[in-house]
């Protein structure tokens, strides 16, 4: 039995130039039905915007069960053009949420970017600190 090859080790990439903003949503009561009644306008809400998004959906409980929140990659220039974006969202505008996080993301690796946007190690804590490039 011959053992599987390592993975090739991810390409570096430069860093996406455009902030990025996880918005995490927390369902409040009645939000099932809030869910419902919205859901064709929320996703002509998104399907209007979609190439401002990395990726939304919906959140569960590991293993399932029902929906509990959403969350979203969101791609804009600042905090504010994104809480507008998301303020037509009818999931938002209703008030089926209880909570609405927002916070920037670096994204530093994976498959949406095609690898990670570090050198080394030490190009990372130079980045940290507030290094730029």
């Amino acid at each position: 039995m011959s053992t599987p090859a390592a993975p090739a080790p991810p390409p570096h990439v430069p860093k996406m130039g455009q902030p990025c903003y996880l918005v995490t949503c927390v369902d409040g009561p009645g939000a099932a039905e809030l869910r419902i009644l919205h859901m064709a306008t929320h996703f002509a809400h998104i399907e209007r915007h979609w190439q401002r998004f990395i990726t939304a959906g919906p959140v569960r409980a590991p293993g399932g069960g029902p929906i509990t929140g959403s969350a979203f990659l969101v791609l804009g220039d600042t905090l504010e053009e994104v809480q507008a974006l998301l303020a037509h969202d009818p999931y938002i505008s209703c008030g089926m949420y209880a909570s609405v996080e927002y916070r920037e993301l670096t994204n530093a690796a994976g498959l949406f970017i095609g690898g990670k946007i570090w050198d080394d190690t030490e190009d990372f804590v130079r980045r940290i600190a507030g290094a730029t490039g």
